[in-house]
């Protein structure tokens, strides 16, 4: 498998197929296998790219995740298309790797020719300070059932998710990270083996979710100029379902897709889907 070196940061990519290129990029705690259903679909008549990034496997890179921030990772991604794909691609970002897509579209729109993003997590258009009690009050009066779905990802998964992961359980960070996202206790022993196996190599990343959010809010969506599609599983949390209605509202001519019988991870949970959609809407810009 190939790796660019970027200025100190090494990422490993797998690539199939010839033609514009497809850039997919995952989110936690997952890496570039995480979109292997969609290999065979988007290689056809492309080039289809799928990255892991800076601290995903199988890179090789020490350190305590804390340097993996939105930015950092959009510089890694604006670097990677500038030097592998020398042009323009169509984007693909789950989850954190939505954000970070999205982030880097809104600065550098030309290096994206259309944006998906699925199930993007981009939090701080819910509340633009994380840290802020009185913009968590505030979504509370306004939108009092998302403030409590998003309240029990945080007191049920992100919190004790982390406190297992300074513990040294990493298998039990991951399994209440994913159940958080999934918004269903058993989600993650419920995935197959090798989807277990794959998250489970990137435990580390959970930490990710310890790092400040840039606000990134409904002003900045707004500058994202190209195409976007936004992807939401039809049975995913609350909060994150309120998030990409909020994505599509502030990008201009953004348009949104539901996918049936999935949650945080349609892509995965439902490809067929999620494949005709996704192609359909980059088809419709050639």
């Amino acid at each position: 498998m190939p790796a660019a070196d970027l200025d100190g940061v090494s990422l490993y990519y797998e690539e199939k197929g010839s033609g514009a290129p497809v850039v997919f990029v995952h989110g936690i705690p997952t890496d570039y296998r995480a979109w292997r259903a969609q290999t065979g679909t988007f290689s056809m008549g492309r080039r289809m790219i799928a990255l892991s990034r800076r601290y995903a496997a199988p890179n090789k890179r020490e350190g305590d995740v804390s340097d993996s921030t939105i930015q950092n990772n959009a510089l890694d991604l604006k670097e990677f298309i500038e030097r592998v794909c020398e042009g323009p691609v169509d984007l693909v970002g789950h989850s954190y790797g939505g954000f970070i897509s999205a982030f880097l579209a809104a600065d550098h729109p030309d290096l994206v020719r259309s944006l998906v993003l699925v199930e993007p997590a981009v939090s701080t258009l819910l509340v633009a300070d994380q840290a802020s009690s009185a913009q968590a009050l505030g979504l509370l009066f306004r939108s009092p059932s998302v403030a409590l779905s998003g309240r029990r990802f945080q007191t049920r998964s992100l919190t004790p998710s982390l406190k297992a992961l300074e513990r040294g359980e990493l298998d039990k960070a991951v399994e209440l990270n994913v159940d958080g996202v999934q918004d269903r206790v058993g989600a993650f022993r419920a995935l197959p083996d090798d989807v277990r196996s794959m998250m489970l190599d990137n435990a580390k990343t959970v930490a990710e979710l310890k790092t400040r959010f840039p606000r990134f809010t409904a002003s900045q969506a707004g500058k994202i100029s190209r195409p976007t599609l936004v992807v939401n599983g039809a049975e995913s949390a609350l909060y994150l379902r309120r998030i990409g209605e909020l994505m599509v509202k502030a990008v201009p001519g953004a348009r949104r897709v539901v996918v049936p019988g999935s949650r945080h991870f349609p892509h995965m949970e439902n490809p067929e889907f999620f494949n005709s959609q996704a192609l359909r809407f980059m088809e419709g810009r050639t």
